[in-house]
């Protein structure tokens, strides 16, 4: 199926690059184990078929964050954090037509160059398979990430994408926050509480 990807929080003006180091510091991620089985970027052909997949969107309704866009039908939605002016975008969807048969990891920077406007090749030398993972409530899943900096919003940002071939679909998330704000540790900590980017799987053959 074709896919269209709208930006999830707007990157006009950034330019692909390697993550900057911020000068002030966010609160550390918590003390809480993250899970340690990984579903792999090698590993997406041996989940079943039959199964779907989905945000589990704990932001929805969560005391302290706002909708900054809502889901019109496009499978895009995002928050903004009262306490930390970061904002969390999430989309899934259908994976591109021409990803079929790529594998995960080739069909993830497919997702990754469409929200930046490029090809999949000129995104493949910047993504990073191990920046920014999503996880299920007990593995963590492996995904291709830019991190990057937005000079003229003064913001820095990451953006990561994960495509299950089996399941013919993709989810892409993002996070942008101030620029003082280290968005790598804004990321880890968002990822144990409240779990903003977990995924749910369901569904056997």
């Amino acid at each position: 199926m074709a896919v269209s990807v709208a930006l999830l929080v707007s990157l006009s003006g950034c330019t692909v690059q390697p993550s900057p180091t911020p000068s002030a510091a966010e609160p550390s991620p918590s003390s809480s184990e993250p899970p340690t089985v990984q579903i792999s970027l090698d590993d997406g052909d041996l989940l079943d078929p039959a199964q779907t997949a989905s945000w589990a969107d704990p932001l929805d309704g969560a005391a302290g964050y706002t909708v900054v866009t809502a889901d019109d039908g496009d499978g895009s939605w995002s928050y903004r954090s009262e306490a930390t002016d970061c904002v969390v975008g999430y989309w899934h969807g259908a994976l591109p037509d021409s990803g079929e048969g790529d594998g995960d990891a080739a069909d993830s920077d497919l997702l990754l160059a469409a929200q930046f406007g490029t090809t999949a090749e000129e995104i493949a030398s910047f993504a990073r398979d191990d920046l920014a993972p999503f996880r299920t409530p007990s593995e963590l899943v492996q995904t291709r990430a830019v991190a990057g900096a937005d000079s003229e919003t003064a913001t820095t940002y990451l953006v990561a994408a994960r495509a299950f071939a089996a399941l013919d679909m993709g989810f892409v998330a993002t996070l942008r926050c101030p620029s003082t704000t280290d968005v790598r540790d804004m990321w880890a900590l968002l990822s144990s509480d409240p779990n903003a980017f977990q995924l749910v799987f369901s569904g056997t053959g």
